[in-house]
């Protein structure tokens, strides 16, 4: 059904036809065309209110020195909260098309007996959006983010979805148990949690038969790391977080091995947490029993395909790879594999 948004243009047309009868409407009736004027007028006003985010957005990014390429800069949202200029970037650019990529992957990995889980960690500005404006309440949504898991999910490749989970969690738990801190662009130890059982859920078929060792957790308070506060001021600034830490069959904090069947990949979500034990790839090895080694590079998410070159024997006898980048990384070129 059509609805007309605009009755004074219905009410000039009807002038205009020698009609009187609109002018005869019943109380009932102004109030019905009171409620659709009003229904009418929310659209356009949620409309403005993106439009109003994106202008600060725009804004915010020209303060850094771009609003097209990613630059090292922090951004200040509300109550103390930072940001990355590369948050907004991803959330007002237009995606490259990076999927082929990642399918020839998969498919590289897969003609070895490998499986692959692609693991985007979810971009802080999505998760938390209230902290960086109010014009973000109801929430910043990427047409472009679901178009990529479902492209990539139809050429089977299986993509670890937890967006729509952390911002649950966030608003469940709060600050007791928080999915980001404001100093930090990484996610927190409990977030990194959910994505290494997320993982772990896909690799489980893979492993029947396998010997399995026991990797406990145990809770422990640890230095926060605040490196977007330390960018913004130069200097850094001292809290603690929890974190559950990961021990390995030594009783010390778990470090994992080249010879382990599962291998996670990725950028410095890969290392957060290592030097005390609570890594996604020790978080992994603790869900599934299994021994997991994790291969980080800093800033190098996209180039994951390309980390097992000239390395073709290390592959020998590896079950998974756990593929772990920054989401927000999503606009960018990913690149191919080479083996």
């Amino acid at each position: 059904m059509f609805i007309q948004c605009h009755p004074e243009r219905s009410a000039a047309r009807h002038e205009a036809e020698g009609s009187s009868y609109f002018w005869m409407i019943s109380d009932l009736m102004k109030g019905a065309l009171v409620a659709l004027f009003a229904l009418c007028t929310l659209w356009p006003a949620q409309a403005s209110a993106a439009s109003e985010l994106q202008k600060q957005m725009v804004r915010d990014m020209k303060k850094c020195g771009s609003t097209t390429e990613e630059v090292t800069c922090v951004i200040e949202g509300k109550d103390g909260w930072l940001f990355l200029q590369e948050s907004l970037l991803n959330a007002t650019k237009r995606w490259n098309d990076n999927t082929p990529q990642i399918i020839a992957f998969k498919d590289s990995l897969e003609a070895r007996g490998i499986k692959l889980i692609v693991v985007p960690v979810p971009d802080k500005l999505l998760v938390v959006p209230e902290q960086y404006s109010d014009k973000a309440k109801k929430g910043i949504k990427l047409p472009q983010y679901k178009k990529w898991v479902d492209k990539l999910r139809k050429h089977n490749v299986t993509v670890i979805d937890a967006l729509e989970n952390l911002k649950d969690l966030h608003k469940k738990l709060g600050t007791e148990t928080p999915m980001f801190e404001p100093y930090e662009s990484h996610c927190t130890g409990p977030a990194r949690l959910v994505l290494a059982n997320m993982a772990a859920d896909s690799i489980a078929p893979l492993l029947y038969g396998m010997n399995r060792k026991r990797y406990p957790m145990r809770d422990t308070i640890v230095d926060g790391t605040g490196n977007l506060y330390d960018l913004l001021h130069g200097n850094e600034i001292e809290y603690k977080i929890k974190e559950q830490k990961v021990l390995g069959t030594d009783g010390y904090k778990y470090r994992g091995s080249k010879k382990a069947p599962i291998v996670v990949i990725g950028d410095s979500n890969v290392g957060q947490g290592k030097s005390y034990g609570a890594q996604i790839g020790a978080y992994i090895a603790a869900a599934t029993s299994v021994e997991t080694y994790s291969i980080s590079k800093v800033g190098g998410g996209n180039i994951g395909p390309q980390m097992f070159k000239g390395k073709k024997s290390f592959l020998e006898g590896k079950k998974a790879v756990v593929w772990v980048f920054d989401g927000r990384e999503l606009y960018g070129h990913f690149k191919a594999p080479e083996f």
